[in-house]
């Protein structure tokens, strides 16, 4: 995969604002339409369309900045109609005031809670949701049941026309959605009477999600196809599903590791000892410390914290040690400190 920076040919340093210019400038080179006659123009404009959603976009730049893996990117062809919409506005890519029809699905977001266990080793969840769904009566066609759709006569079934306008670039030959389909290329004689005809109803959806291990709270996760049924059979929207990760009794998160506090008395922190100490997921880890253990001291339990996101491996468990401090003493283990202190020198004797 080529480096997103060199394909737009912008630094790594580049502004938002930099990376928008450059995009607008290649899309427009790029673009089919612009070259008609260039079969290779497709597959160029889905690379700078796929590195500029990628760099536009704080979190996914980021995430490509230190190698995670991004996935699929886009949804079909409806996702680049709405980059195009969001670099260019509404007018299109070459200034066509034509209508443009857009009938997928809308994106939907959700939260899921989960606790640190999920995100630490993965899982999978099932979330609900309201949304447009296809409509059964129709099977989503949105006809009548018994009736047909007809192609349309105006675009042939295409579903677009071709029409020749003089723009910057010159004579270019502009695609537009047909006005008598929407941009189906079929018309509906005899509407559907459950859903008028729109292919969808009102109803619940839900969906299995797999949460990868390592997210972390406020990781979005794209779901492609999973959102609002498109009108009349078209391309369904995108679940977007938020992680919100529960804190956890035990362990304290720092990116891929774990702290846990771990309280002993002064005569194990000056003697050493040995205790249990509990692991993420279940069971406990025998661990030592040293005779003259510090308060604060830290040990380290390697590949025993939470899974990395989009690699292998886990992070590490950090066990802190507290030194607890008795505030009440029976009157033996007062005299028996008291000895102490005097072998120590710390107090004089009567």
């Amino acid at each position: 995969m080529a480096d997103y920076y060199e394909l737009l040919g912008v630094s790594r340093d580049a502004s938002s604002d930099e990376i928008k210019k450059a995009f607008r400038r290649l899309a427009r080179d790029s673009h089919p339409d612009a070259n008609p006659d260039d079969p290779s123009a497709e597959a160029r404009f889905r690379q700078y369309a796929e590195a500029y959603e990628v760099l536009s976009d704080p979190e996914k730049r980021t995430r490509y900045d230190r190698g995670d893996t991004l996935g699929d990117l886009f949804s079909g062809l409806g996702s680049f109609d709405d980059l195009l919409r969001s670099v260019f506005g509404d007018s299109g890519l070459f200034g066509s005031g034509g209508r443009t029809v857009d009938q997928r699905g809308r994106d939907i977001r959700v939260r899921l809670d989960i606790d640190l266990e999920d995100a630490a080793f993965g899982s999978v969840h099932e979330v609900q949701f309201r949304a447009s769904v296809g409509c059964e009566t129709c099977d989503g066609s949105g006809a009548r049941p018994g009736s047909h759709k007809e192609t349309c006569s105006t675009c042939g079934g295409a579903g677009q026309v071709r029409v020749a306008r003089r723009s910057m670039f010159g004579s270019v030959m502009t695609v537009t959605a047909c006005g008598t389909c929407q941009g189906l290329g079929q018309v509906i004689a005899e509407p559907c009477d459950a859903c008028h005809g729109t292919g969808v109803t009102d109803g619940m959806r839900q969906v299995s999600v797999e949460v990868p291990q390592g997210v972390s709270d406020g990781t979005r996760l794209r779901l492609n196809r999973e959102g609002e049924a498109g009108a009349r059979g078209a391309p369904p929207g995108d679940l977007y599903v938020e992680m919100s990760v529960q804190a956890h009794d035990l362990f304290i998160r720092q990116g891929d590791d774990l702290i846990y506090e771990l309280t002993i008395g002064i005569a194990q922190a000056a003697l050493g000892s040995e205790n249990d100490v509990p692991l993420l997921g279940g069971g406990m880890r025998r661990l030592e410390t040293e005779a003259g253990t510090q308060p604060g001291d830290v040990i380290r339990i390697r590949g025993e914290g939470v899974g990395r996101l989009g690699r292998r491996g886990r992070g590490d468990l950090f066990v802190r040690v507290d030194v607890e401090v008795p505030k009440r003493l029976t009157i033996a283990e007062r005299e028996i400190l008291k000895r102490y202190a005097e072998a120590r020198g710390e107090l004089h004797s009567d």
